[in-house]
């Protein structure tokens, strides 16, 4: 049975009771509530970006859809957009553009569990402002994915760059490197390629560039395309579509090691956290120049 509307931060919430976790009673209700509470933490990554959206209107054991396009007149109402022709079918896409708290809000009375970003701004959206690598274990475990990006790591600080680590808030580790203004999709994607490969030549038994899953072999795959132009990537503080409702989490790298356990920072316990110090503090300060491994 439908139940009465709620309203967050002027956001109307239909049927906010709605179980969207059935395991943990966690409803869409909570979900809204914890994206309004973080919105100064998660505004910074959403802010001037093309969105696009992972919709789960019945949350954990529903059926999701990735949905990019939302032209006028569809709910969030009055949401900036951003219109780009889609070079694989020719048709104009209206994407939403992020950095306002209604529009986030809307997203989530939708059922848009996770948010997902571009690595540019509209106002620059050829020029990427970071460089992404997902780890993405074959085994299912996160143990995996810590220890690639452990070595990921060393790697980086061998050219000097500077990288910043965080939960996927799934079974993977992503690694940001905040960019200097200047470089393409193409120069950024070919760097992380470049670097990936070096990563699997380190670390043969443990990591790989094979793009099929079918070729992995049970390895962590380095995954660069996050890169290319118009492909996304969860923002820090993003909730996922896992047991529990986990959120994508930015680490210190002292804190990443294979016992740790990404679930544990969930719509619910993460309060504490997100009250204390930011890892990521000084994610904008560090901006770099793209790094190279042929230079190095």
């Amino acid at each position: 049975m439908k139940t009465a509307p709620a309203s967050v931060s002027g956001v109307t919430i239909s049927n906010p009771d709605k179980v969207w976790w059935p395991d943990d009673g966690i409803t869409k209700l909570d979900i809204v509530r914890y994206y309004d509470a973080v919105w100064p933490l998660i505004a910074p990554w959403l802010r001037d970006r093309p969105l696009t959206a992972e919709r789960c209107p019945d949350g954990m054991q529903g059926q999701c859809f990735y949905q990019k396009n939302f032209p006028k007149g569809t709910q969030p109402a009055g949401a900036p957009r951003l219109r780009q022709r889609a070079a694989s079918t020719g048709k104009d896409v209206d994407y939403l553009v992020g950095g306002d708290r209604k529009t986030l809000l809307g997203m989530a009375n939708l059922g848009c569990i996770a948010m997902h970003v571009m690595n540019a701004r509209t106002k620059s959206i050829e020029r990427p402002d970071w460089l992404a690598f997902d780890l993405d274990p074959s085994s299912g475990t996160f143990a995996d994915a810590a220890k690639a990006g452990l070595a990921l790591r060393r790697v980086l600080d061998e050219l000097g760059v500077r990288s910043f680590p965080k939960t996927s808030g799934s079974r993977g580790l992503h690694v940001f490197v905040p960019l200097r203004a200047g470089p393409g999709h193409a120069e950024v994607t070919q760097a992380a390629h470049e670097i990936g490969v070096e990563l699997a030549r380190r670390e043969p038994g443990l990591v790989t560039m094979a793009h099929t899953k079918a070729a992995r072999g049970g390895l962590v795959y380095a995954d660069s395309f996050r890169n290319a132009p118009w492909q996304t990537i969860v923002p820090p503080y993003s909730v996922r579509r896992r047991v529990r409702a986990p959120i994508s989490l930015p680490l210190d790298w002292d804190e990443v090691r294979p016992a740790l356990d990404p679930s544990r920072w969930n719509v619910r316990s993460a309060a504490k956290r997100l009250g204390g110090a930011d890892p990521w503090a000084g994610f904008w300060r560090a901006r770099q120049r793209l790094p190279s491994v042929a230079a190095r």
